[in-house]
């Protein structure tokens, strides 16, 4: 009885965890990189990047910011991932494209994702002119 009590709080208390390798959606994922990009945590934002030389250099340049920018200009990033409007365009089995659009920028953002090894990474981000008539 003392073994199936311990075996049973043991599968309480691992079904009641979330594991850190649990799978996001291609827009936890987005917005996941996005809060630690606006917390200049590059060391997080790398998690979530497919490492090509694009990405290697939005990383550098999110370096370069920090280093650049004083403390309370750094402070009005935090937390604007969560007021920006997320929609997902395209979602397969193993792509996916995220619309962002943040309310102090008029250009949405694009995020191009890839699963790999059953993980949501962002192959590319680029910045979308806004399509008036289409």
């Amino acid at each position: 009885m003392k073994h199936l009590i311990s075996l049973l709080f043991i599968l309480m208390l691992l079904g009641s965890c979330k594991s850190s390798e649990e799978t996001k959606s291609p827009k936890e994922t987005v917005e996941a990189y996005l809060a630690a990009t606006n917390r200049f945590d590059d060391e997080s934002a790398k998690d979530f990047l497919i490492l090509n030389k694009d990405n290697l250099m939005l990383l550098e340049t999110l370096k370069k910011m920090e280093k650049s920018l004083p403390d309370e200009q750094k402070e009005r990033f935090l937390n604007k991932e969560k007021e920006a409007v997320y929609f997902e365009k395209e979602v397969t089995d193993s792509t996916a494209k995220i619309i962002v659009s943040p309310r102090e920028i008029t250009m949405p953002i694009e995020f191009n994702l890839k699963k790999r090894n059953n993980k949501w990474l962002i192959e590319s981000v680029l910045s979308k002119k806004l399509k008036l008539y289409q």
